[in-house]
């Protein structure tokens, strides 16, 4: 038995060694095993599996959303990407935290508001994993429902759930609709 292994194992290291020879007649394991008296069968080849049509296509970065929701012809103006040079939060890039994050300035945010802030009106927050996006939004409303003088937000989810859209409460309930309508278009 142990000669039959090793016989086996190094008719597969042969094998292995000579597939990508060129040769016109490659050694094939199954004519090795054959040849060792092996009653296995080769399988026919199996083709990799097609992409799931429900897989999600390429994701997207947050300044993509935003892009987007401004081609929906939502009134956004001012569009910046964030880096961690001028994310107000100190989160992009650390753990837990999102991995890309856009603003911009919406009718009814606060024009002197703080730069980059939800104050002046949208923020996209992106995270690489839903549970990440849960948590954040989870703690933001639930800082603002105990601490109702910091205002209020809608929150608002894409398809892919690692999307946060954050819209200052200071928005009119029905451009905010349409905020959202936009988003469940992503």
């Amino acid at each position: 038995m142990p000669r039959r292994i090793a016989s086996l194992a190094a008719a597969a290291v042969l094998a292995l060694a000579t597939a990508g020879c060129g040769d016109d007649d490659p050694v094939r394991l199954t004519d090795l095993q054959a040849s060792q008296g092996s009653v296995a069968s080769a399988s026919p080849s199996v083709p990799p599996p097609a992409p799931s049509p429900s897989a999600p296509a390429e994701a997207l970065d947050a300044k993509a959303v935003v892009d987007a929701l401004k081609a929906a012809g939502l009134p956004l103006t001012a569009i910046a990407e964030q880096d961690e040079n001028t994310d107000p939060n100190d989160k992009l890039g650390r753990p837990g935290g999102y991995t890309s994050r856009a603003s911009a300035d919406v009718p009814g945010g606060a024009k002197n508001g703080d730069k980059y802030s939800i104050d002046r009106g949208l923020v996209v927050e992106v995270f690489a994993t839903v549970e990440d996006a849960d948590a954040r939004s989870k703690y933001i409303q639930d800082t603002l429902k105990q601490m109702q003088v910091l205002g209020t937000e809608y929150h608002y989810r894409a398809a892919d759930k690692r999307i946060l859209v954050r819209l200052t409460g200071k928005v009119k309930p029905s451009q905010a609709k349409k905020f959202e309508a936009a988003v469940t278009t992503l």
